[in-house]
């Protein structure tokens, strides 16, 4: 894959500032991602949209793709769905949020001969590291699953993108061979009731830089912050996704 190009940042954004107390950094995260999980849709919408794939060799296709957010009494949904191929049946992904209970994950996807799908399977714990429809987002990304894990911890407060961000460190005890075990993503706090992850880096079970996620657009939409663009890139395939969603299409 050809070099992406780098953008220099501004020395305040380079430079590293003092760490937490790990104590204090760990009551402070205990509050953020309370505050992200407690984020809820407050009316349904629907919105159309492509996922861009690009391979390691820089082949490119396109899959449309389709985002539901549906509000049920104390629980709502996000419902990911992207087209197949050609007489196949569409992918469809439905995440359960409850809050600060842990997701559930219900997956449709097309039979071994393309024809359609035998309906929806809960997916277990150790299904949610896959690609969702072929691209680099796996189930566990689309659903933020790193916030769920119980060891979190503030690490420090630092500029990105312009943006006072707090730097949240997910650990993952348990994680899988070609799983994250850790996730670092720089959270916005600008304002209380404006918290939006600006930038994410996801680390395989040998420590080293597997995933990197940038927001490119994000807006709030029914009291719920969402991607109108987003870019995946997998650092160690060199394979990349772009996620574009028209969030005006109600």
């Amino acid at each position: 894959m050809a070099a992406l190009p780098c953008q220099a940042q501004p020395k305040s954004e380079l430079a590293q500032p003092p760490p937490l107390d790990p104590a204090e950094g760990e009551r402070q995260a205990r509050a953020l991602v309370g505050r992200l999980l407690e984020q809820r849709p407050e009316q349904p919408s629907t919105n159309t949209g492509v996922l861009k794939m690009r391979d390691k060799d820089g082949n490119q296709r396109e899959v449309s793709a389709r985002f539901d957010i549906v509000p049920q009494g104390d629980h709502w949904l996000s419902i990911y769905e992207a087209a197949g191929r050609a007489h196949s049946a569409p992918t469809v992904l439905t995440i359960v949020h409850k809050g600060g209970e842990p997701n559930e994950y219900l997956l449709s996807e097309p039979t071994a001969s393309g024809g359609d799908h035998p309906g929806q399977r809960k997916l277990g714990p150790d299904e949610l590291m896959l690609p969702f429809a072929g691209s680099d987002f796996w189930v566990a990304d689309l659903g933020l699953e790193f916030l769920h894990w119980p060891e979190q911890r503030i690490l420090r407060k630092q500029m990105r993108k312009g943006l006072s961000c707090d730097v949240l460190q997910s650990i993952n005890s348990r994680p899988l061979k070609e799983g994250y075990s850790k996730v670092l993503s720089w959270i916005a706090i600008n304002r209380t009731d404006d918290i939006v992850i600006v930038h994410a880096e996801a680390f395989d079970p040998q420590g080293k830089l597997l995933k990197e996620f940038d927001p490119k657009k994000v807006e709030k939409v029914n009291g719920v912050w969402q991607l109108e663009e987003m870019e995946i890139r997998n650092r160690q395939t060199g394979t990349r996704t772009r996620i574009e969603f028209n969030l005006d299409a109600q």
